[in-house]
């Protein structure tokens, strides 16, 4: 564990990140086209930190093997720059030229957001903290990062005095990380994708800061 270093996210971090991304969700499932789905993955990133307050990534050996983004909601003071505007945008207009079957696959990822929007309605405001990104490699788990990540973050979110937080995760993701670290599984709900037979079950986990 002496060769793990933990710091703030930095710019030459985002294509790593990219790839844990996609190893965490499995984009590449949906999407076959590797130039539409570098895009995805950059607009998904880009988003996240855009959202942010915080951010923690653990590396070794020089490079990322884990990442933690939050967001204190009373904190005014965003990750974002200008660079990430830049980049989101870039990426938003290369996704409206592209064809039918991008098109259907950004439909199906679009659905999900629309379930996260269900499962937390209502909640909004008993939250006054999120996690937006949290991945450790896989061949990177077992090491105690993860927990130490989630601690970095809490430990942050009491300084902004945020007494309880949200977050989403799905049944592709290691989702039992949560349950065994006090997470509460709030809600949950089942979705399918075109031409894929598989299930996936989403869930809203909560987390109470003592």
């Amino acid at each position: 564990m002496a060769n793990i270093i933990y710091r703030e996210l930095r710019p030459t971090d985002y294509e790593r990140i990219k790839s844990l991304i996609n190893e965490a969700f499995g984009f590449d499932d949906f999407i076959k086209d590797k130039k539409f789905l570098n895009q995805v993955l950059n607009i998904y990133l880009q988003d996240c930190i855009m959202a942010s307050t915080f951010s923690k990534v653990a590396v070794k050996d020089h490079q990322v093997i884990g990442l933690i983004l939050g967001q204190a909601k009373r904190e005014k003071k965003r990750l974002i720059k200008s660079h990430n505007i830049f980049s989101l945008l870039s990426s938003i207009g290369k996704l409206l030229l592209t064809n039918k079957t991008n098109r259907q696959a950004l439909k199906q990822f679009a659905h999900i957001q629309t379930v996260y929007k269900e499962l937390i309605k209502g909640k909004e405001d008993t939250f006054g903290g999120c996690i937006q990104l949290f991945i450790v490699a896989k061949e990177s788990r077992g090491l105690g990062i993860g927990k130490t990540l989630i601690a970095y973050l809490l430990g942050y979110m009491k300084q902004k005095q945020v007494s309880s937080l949200y977050l989403y995760t799905d049944t592709r993701c290691n989702y039992g990380f949560y349950d065994s670290h006090k997470f509460v599984r709030l809600a949950q709900k089942n979705i399918t994708f075109k031409g894929f037979k598989d299930i996936l079950g989403v869930y809203l986990y909560g987390y109470t800061l003592h």
